[in-house]
């Protein structure tokens, strides 16, 4: 009965999260104010449902398995689950309007891929929650993955405002006003965006790096330090950690700041794809053979 939820719930959401998706779509189009606010309203609604019932398929499907890999599938959720919240994050705390045109569309792409990935591997439906296996199943490792994840995540938008902010200064720079530039936040609100998100990034990050390191330690992982995974993660905060020191004492422009931010960007794709891609190193996705 619970596993039958799970499947409904994701399934719902899916479709809300679809239909907020067209609503985000109309709002960036429509000119006017009163359909925009209304489309904006319907679509913040659904959007808040497809998150509870996703949280609620992952729940139930927590419930029925108990225990579930990490794999590509249940990456993929998590990271779904994530940007509907950074979203909520950047709409009410932030006050940043139209970003849910972009991080409610690849939410419904992800959980779409989710389930492919899944009916290939021959669990059609059962897309689950991100827990690590049997193996590795404790706390610190919990953690250490989902803070990942998440740190990941605000890193990566953070790159991508600071990519449109780029976009936004050569427009502004060369005369020329397209479609998408005239869309996009004043240039400000696109770095103070950016470095919030990086800001908020980085200590979960750090912390997610403290909890796998601990972990390694206690295990007695013998040169767990020359893990190729782990150097590129020191190198994704170290290029972080410069681009926070550069914005808050204002040496540069936001310019070199946002190539910066790109550039850290780019470091955790790579990072991603040396995660799974490597034959070599002790663990991967946080799970420690």
């Amino acid at each position: 009965m619970l596993e039958t939820a799970s499947v409904h719930s994701f399934w719902l959401s899916f479709v809300f999260l679809l239909a907020a998706s067209v609503l985000f779509a109309r709002q960036m189009l429509v000119r006017e104010r009163a359909a925009g606010s209304v489309a904006s309203v319907a679509a913040q609604i659904i959007t808040g449902l497809a998150w509870i019932s996703l949280s609620l398929s992952i729940g139930f499907n927590s419930m029925v398995h108990h225990r579930t890999p990490l794999t590509g599938a249940n990456t993929l959720v998590l990271i779904a689950w994530v940007l509907v919240l950074v979203y909520f994050a950047i709409e009410y705390l932030f006050r940043f309007k139209l970003y849910g045109s972009v991080l409610i569309p690849i939410s419904a792409v992800l959980l779409f891929i989710a389930e492919v990935s899944a009916a290939v591997g021959g669990s059609v439906g059962a897309v689950a929650p991100a827990h690590v296996s049997a193996q590795v199943n404790n706390t610190v490792i919990t953690f250490h993955v989902l803070l990942i994840i998440i740190a990941s995540v605000l890193l990566l938008i953070g790159a991508v405002a600071s990519v449109l902010y780029l976009y936004r200064d050569h427009q502004l720079r060369t005369h020329k006003v397209s479609v998408l530039s005239r869309r996009l936040p004043a240039l400000g609100n696109l770095e103070r965006l950016a470095s919030r998100l990086i800001t908020i990034a980085l200590p979960i990050y750090f912390a997610a790096q403290i909890l796998g390191i601990t972990r390694a330690i206690a295990d007695r992982v013998n040169g767990w330090f020359f893990d190729p995974r782990i150097m590129f993660s020191g190198v994704v905060l170290v290029v972080f950690i410069v681009y926070g020191v550069l914005y808050h004492r204002q040496k540069t422009s936001g310019v070199v700041t946002a190539w910066i931010a790109v550039g850290g960007g780019l470091c955790v794709v790579v990072l991603m794809i040396l995660a799974r891609a490597l034959p070599v190193g002790f663990h991967t996705f946080g799970l420690i053979r």
